[in-house]
């Protein structure tokens, strides 16, 4: 193959068989390397020679000029490009599957399958266990990366992870020029963290006024915005005057010795010092703890019920270590409101999402597009009718006809219009194609992306649309 695999192909040549990113057995290799990292287990898991398995990734380092793997004599693992191309292929072909099933199938846009490796930047401390139980009850592996608030939203809008974990007092998601869905996780109240042997650690509950000379410590939050600043401005008061803003493990260990005031609330890990008190907050300040989702790689049913775990695995968390703020009525109410809240959406999040196929549904799914299936699809409408097609693609019109026909006996699904006229795709394969047009767009822009993050220079060519 003589062009990048996700450049658009020049009309005025032969198109080779491959146009498309990556197919569909290279996104496994991909996905296998990522979630294994051993060679021989590789070439064991997708029934190859470990000399084929090499081999294979030579070639896709070689396809698109970029290193994708990084290998030892027994190890494999992903490059930083190899993992943003890996997301961005399988974004690519969730699109695919999502816009056949509702243009060509009309099965509607939930209907895909959950990814084996659900990649995910957290702006918290997603819990081990949280891990251990989406491998155990959703069948889903996570791959947890942790970051700012807004180095994860960034991370999801240059399409290198599936998924955010992520806090945010109005839309988290706002900054993210993409299509994304939200599932709130927790309605996340605050409480003060303080010296024990500060002024006002003997009462019960402390009113933000009062705390307006403190040195405190805050993390920032998605655009920057600061949690104690927004904290302080929603009471209508002047943000303190010594405030200092670091990352969130810094904040923490600040926070351990003693010396600051801060936020604290369910979701950040406990902080168990003789030296700490917490307090509720006059002002019952609260953020939304969400999971945003990718949600042409994360299915809703899935989402859901990662949502539903991170709340229960919240919840737990703090009846289990905050015995102490129970004892205030307030926090007692909170807690049986969540509790609520979560028995309540526990029943529709272990149903499959709207519009996907129950599990009584009769009648196999319907076939994947592949790259080749997607290539003779665009020739015939790139150049408007089988004849031509054929031409360009060096074959017979009627060896293009009859693997046109395999494919929609394979699929299930009507593809070409046979008239006195000729042969021409159905009109809903044709807007199928006009939105595979944008998908391979995507996918560009994130090869582009790659090639620069590891200083290689962009390639600039003139391409036509295809289809």
């Amino acid at each position: 193959m003589s062009t990048v695999p996700f450049e658009r192909v020049l009309a005025s040549v032969p198109v080779s068989p491959a146009q498309f990113p990556f197919s569909r057995a290279d996104l496994q290799l991909l996905d296998t390397v990522a979630g294994c990292g051993d060679l021989a287990e590789v070439a064991r898991r997708l029934g190859l020679r470990q000399g084929s398995v090499e081999r294979r990734l030579d070639r896709l380092d070689k396809d698109v000029d970029l290193a994708l793997t990084r290998r030892g004599c027994h190890s494999v693992q992903l490059t930083a490009a190899g993992s943003r191309l890996l997301v961005a292929g399988r974004r690519f072909f969730r699109q695919v599957d999502l816009a056949a099933r509702t243009e060509i199938f009309g099965s509607g846009p939930e209907a895909l399958d959950a990814p084996d490796v659900l990649t995910i930047a957290s702006a918290g401390p997603l819990l081990e266990d949280v891990v251990e139980d989406a491998s155990a009850t959703l069948g889903v592996l996570l791959s947890i990366s942790h970051d700012t608030p807004h180095g994860a939203l960034r991370q999801l809008a240059d399409f290198s992870v599936d998924a955010v974990h992520t806090w945010g007092f109005d839309a988290p998601h706002a900054s993210v020029d993409r299509a994304v869905r939200v599932y709130d996780v927790l309605d996340d109240a605050l409480w003060v963290t303080l010296p024990s042997g500060h002024r006002l650690a003997d009462r019960e509950s402390l009113a933000l006024a009062d705390l307006l000379d403190e040195h405190w410590v805050s993390e920032a939050g998605p655009g920057s915005e600061v949690l104690v600043e927004r904290v302080f401005h929603a009471a209508g008061l002047p943000k303190p005057a010594r405030l200092q803003v670091a990352a969130a493990s810094v904040v923490r260990g600040m926070l351990h010795r003693g010396d600051v005031v801060g936020l604290g609330s369910p979701t950040g890990p406990a902080l168990h010092t003789p030296n700490l008190v917490r307090r509720s907050v006059v002002e019952r300040p609260r953020r939304t703890c969400a999971l945003i989702v990718d949600p042409a790689v994360v299915p809703g049913a899935l989402a859901e019920q990662l949502a539903t775990l991170l709340t229960a695995r919240y919840l737990g968390r703090f009846a289990e270590h905050h015995q102490d703020m129970l004892r205030d009525p307030w926090w007692a109410q909170w807690y049986g409101e969540q509790l609520d809240r979560q028995d309540a959406s526990a029943a529709p999040a272990a149903h499959t999402s709207p519009g996907a196929p129950s599990p009584s549904d009769s009648g196999p799914e319907p076939g994947q597009l592949d790259v080749e299936d997607l290539h003779l699809l665009r020739a015939v409408a790139q150049h408007g009718s089988i004849n031509r097609a054929a031409a360009v693609l060096s074959i017979s019109q009627s060896a293009l006809t009859r693997r046109i026909h395999r494919l929609e006996f394979r699929l299930g699904a009507r593809l070409l219009l046979r008239s006195s006229r000729g042969t021409s795709l159905t009109s809903s394969t044709r807007q199928f194609l006009r939105q595979l047009d944008a998908f391979e767009t995507e996918f560009h822009g994130a090869g582009i992306a790659a090639r620069r993050s590891t200083g290689r220079p962009v390639p600039h060519r003139r391409w036509t649309k295809a289809g």
